[in-house]
């Protein structure tokens, strides 16, 4: 008896399982480098085609492995991507977390924070509902007008500066599932973050 192989089904099964190890190991190559990264630095570094890391990471994204943040670097909008808090479930599989735990930070590229006036914290002010102000110094015009102001730290990662944001200002601005939009002063002494509209995903419908 002839068996026949479906060349289709074989092929699609091929690359079912390409993809999967793709996805795995971009997702260990982020897991070891936290921080946000871009398209290009990802595909630079894992000697990968732009279009490769980029399906890869729509594939991610959907499953929730990973998100994306948004900022303006010399007047240029990009998309950096930073890998989900995960834990690990009975079951040996992934699950995102968003509990209390949850890592209360914003990511800057490094060139936005170059100047020689910034050090290791810096005063937040929360500005309005949709706008949060990182100063290098205190700034009084902010202070006269901000809702709040807070010492942050800042620590570098890599080519980008981690901000620590206090965790109710996180949690307002709702920083776990929106984008945000990062421009810098001429003096490049203040940031100005401007927080985006509310990602739709499953997840936030459940």
């Amino acid at each position: 008896m002839v068996r026949r192989v479906n060349l289709q089904e074989t092929v699609k099964e091929t690359r079912k399982k390409q993809a999967e190890h793709t996805d795995e190991a971009l997702l260990g190559f982020m897991q070891q480098r936290p921080g946000a990264l871009s398209l290009y630095q990802i595909a630079q570094e894992m000697d990968w085609s732009i279009g490769r890391v980029q399906k890869s990471v729509e594939r991610l994204s959907k499953n929730g492995l990973i998100s994306y943040k948004r900022a303006f670097l010399g007047g240029r909008s990009l998309k950096l991507i930073v890998p989900t808090k995960t834990e690990e479930k009975h079951s040996g599989q992934p699950a995102v977390v968003l509990p209390k735990s949850f890592e209360c930070t914003i990511t800057i590229p490094t060139d936005m924070v170059s100047s020689d006036c910034w050090s290791d914290h810096a005063f937040l002010y929360a500005l309005d509902r949709l706008t949060l102000g990182i100063s290098a110094d205190r700034e009084r015009r902010w202070q006269e007008s901000s809702l709040l102001e807070a010492r942050v730290q800042l620590r570098g990662l890599e080519k980008t500066t981690i901000v620590e944001l206090p965790e109710n200002v996180y949690h307002f601005y709702l920083l776990n599932m929106t984008e945000y939009d990062i421009s810098t002063s001429p003096k490049m002494d203040k940031i100005l973050v401007t927080v985006g509209r509310t990602q739709p995903t499953e997840r936030s419908n459940r």
